[in-house]
């Protein structure tokens, strides 16, 4: 752990699902989870989401509410966090959305999707590129940065490839997780962390800290133990 303090933030299904088997399906959103996501995100000074993640939103998530703009600046932040992306392979392409919305955009890559990304340099335009290594994330290397230019609060909101990796580096300190109250099922479709998974004896264990219930819906928030 350090002295940044990261937090998942994550809605999934009671199966849990975090999106169908096709990512990009509708889905109505509640306007209690996006309260609360608002509120938690509001926190922030980075946001760290996945490539994949990102691909199938289109955009990133920024916060529109008053109060929560005007607590931002009364804490000295800038009144939307940093969004950083997480690609590996910086397989990002120049007309997401997220590349033109009005916010400070990191993204964490590798001298490797660098060096096979033709579009690399039309992207450091756009955003911050940063290289954590040859082929992976160093995720030490990350913190440390982060540390250096005054990051002390970071929200992870997924998807399950870069929250397994963040649990894997010892870096999650709590978990918000939203149950909703449905089934989507499929072997295929995403969990909250994927990766090659934990046995049982050297699997992060978790404390419950607060819950809430909004109608059906569930909140749920762990601290980690180990």
């Amino acid at each position: 752990m350090s002295a940044i303090q990261t937090t998942v933030v994550l809605a999934m299904t009671a199966d849990g699902k975090i999106s169908a088997v096709d990512p990009k399906a509708p889905r109505d959103s509640d306007p209690v989870d996006q309260a609360h996501l608002e509120y938690q995100a509001s926190l922030a000074d980075l946001v760290l989401v996945g490539a994949g993640t990102i691909r199938a939103e289109g955009e990133t998530y920024t916060i529109h509410n008053p109060e929560l703009l005007a607590a931002r600046e009364v804490r000295g932040q800038s009144p939307q966090p940093i969004t950083c992306v997480v690609s590996g392979s910086l397989d990002l392409s120049l007309d997401l959305p997220f590349l033109s919305q009005d916010i400070e955009r990191w993204i964490f890559t590798t001298r490797t999707g660098l060096k096979r990304n033709s579009d690399a340099t039309s992207l450091q335009k756009l955003a911050e590129l940063i290289d954590l290594g040859e082929t992976n994330l160093d995720w030490d290397r990350a913190y440390s940065l982060m540390a250096e230019r005054g990051i002390h609060k970071v929200i992870v909101l997924g998807g399950g490839s870069l929250t397994a990796a963040l649990v894997k580096a010892r870096r999650i300190d709590d978990w918000w997780l939203t149950i909703w109250p449905v089934i989507y099922g499929g072997k295929h479709a995403p969990s909250p962390v994927e990766g090659e998974g934990f046995l049982p004896k050297a699997a992060p264990h978790l404390q419950l800290v607060e819950t809430r219930q909004v109608g059906s819906q569930l909140f749920l928030h762990y601290r980690t133990l180990n």
